[in-house]
């Protein structure tokens, strides 16, 4: 019996370690995650002790014209005590006034030497068509850049971006959500990559995204206020 519980537990650890892989970023990147209130209420003195190697988080602050994610000013405090660099995001609703919906985004964040660039989340097509969604988008990072001083970052998925923005948003960091293969974004210059939505972190209940930062540490400073 001796002889065969060495091999049986190197057997458990190896895969154990497979499993645990599959959810944690690459080491040639820098990793991350990002969050709403679909997580809930986060302990984010558990995150700081989480085996996930976490550098930064982005934070969704607001929707549209008037929407507040209620959980933001918890988050956005308690990820800056917990020593992350911290990003907060703007989910856009195509089909409202676009500077309307800067001047929510504007009043509820306040960005500190040290934080990411502002982002704003386009995931869906406008009822009016692609012409008017690219200008309203056009405006709220016009907006954006006067008001902070650097160009905002734009996140979508992969098809989205491919097919109703990368040609007319070019300068701009991209955050890219796509579950595959890095391979599929060759063609794409992007900052971030958006790589799971099943990352598992202490002081989070439930899985949560991960991100993968394209350069190192001092790579992604640069890129804060």
């Amino acid at each position: 019996m001796r002889k065969l519980f060495i091999p049986i537990v190197l057997v458990v650890l190896i895969f154990g370690c497979k499993r645990e892989n599959l959810s944690i970023s690459h080491s040639e990147y820098v990793f991350g995650i990002d969050v709403s209130h679909y997580q809930g209420e986060i302990n984010w003195t558990r995150v700081e002790t989480s085996h996930h190697p976490i550098e930064f988080v982005f934070i969704r602050a607001t929707m549209g014209r008037d929407g507040v994610d209620k959980e933001f000013q918890k988050n956005w405090l308690g990820a800056k005590k917990a020593g992350l660099i911290r990003g907060a995001y703007h989910y856009y609703r195509p089909n409202e006034n676009s500077t309307e919906q800067f001047n929510n985004f504007k009043r509820q964040v306040e960005l500190n030497k040290g934080d990411l660039y502002p982002v704003l989340d386009i995931e869906e097509m406008s009822k009016y068509g692609l012409d008017n969604l690219q200008k309203g988008i056009a405006n709220w990072l016009k907006l954006a850049e006067q008001e902070f001083g650097v160009k905002p970052i734009i996140y979508s998925g992969r098809s989205f971006y491919i097919d109703n923005l990368k040609s007319k948003f070019n300068g701009y960091p991209i955050w890219i959500a796509s579950y595959s293969s890095k391979n599929k974004l060759s063609h794409i210059e992007w900052s971030f990559h958006q790589f799971t939505d099943k990352v598992r972190v202490k002081g989070i209940s439930g899985p949560v995204d991960g991100n993968d930062f394209n350069g190192d540490k001092k790579n992604l400073i640069e890129m804060c206020k």
